[in-house]
């Protein structure tokens, strides 16, 4: 029985790790593909008087962000091998990324969590952070962890 998650943030390099994860590994049970929404509707720096947004901005921005999670989730569910395509199960959390993968892969019970890497440079990991880092260190099962392609 494997669960497998696959995060994805819609990047080329999370497309190639669902892909390198559907040559790798042989039948699975379930496949759970992630989207982390980080920035919430009405949390810009309004300050004491709160948001700067009207709420039909906000509405707006709450469409678009559902929008993006589902073309990445879709990005995702189509390089998967066919076979895995009925078991997705499709879900988007909303929080800091790399916690949230941990959180998502310990509540379902993951066998395997699935992410791709940007290949960032060090400077750029220290100042950004890196979620695929905070997964690898955090994760309660084995994790997959495939390199961005070189340019």
């Amino acid at each position: 029985m494997t669960k497998v998650l696959i995060a994805t943030d819609g990047s080329e390099s999370a497309r190639a790790a669902a892909a390198r994860a559907g040559e790798l590994l042989g039948p699975v049970t379930e496949v759970t593909v992630l989207v982390v929404v980080t920035g919430l509707p009405g949390d810009d720096a309004g300050g004491i008087e709160g948001s700067t947004e009207t709420p039909e901005e906000a509405e707006r921005e709450v469409e678009t962000e559902r929008s993006d999670a589902a073309a990445a989730i879709d990005a995702v569910v189509a390089v998967l091998p066919p076979t895995w395509r009925s078991l997705v199960i499709r879900r988007v959390e909303a929080g800091d990324a790399g916690p949230m993968v941990v959180w998502v892969a310990e509540q379902n019970g993951a066998d395997l969590i699935v992410v791709g890497s940007h290949g960032h440079g060090i400077l750029q990991r220290l100042v950004m952070g890196s979620v695929s880092g905070h997964v690898v260190h955090h994760a309660p099962c084995p994790v997959l962890l495939v390199r961005a392609a070189p340019s």
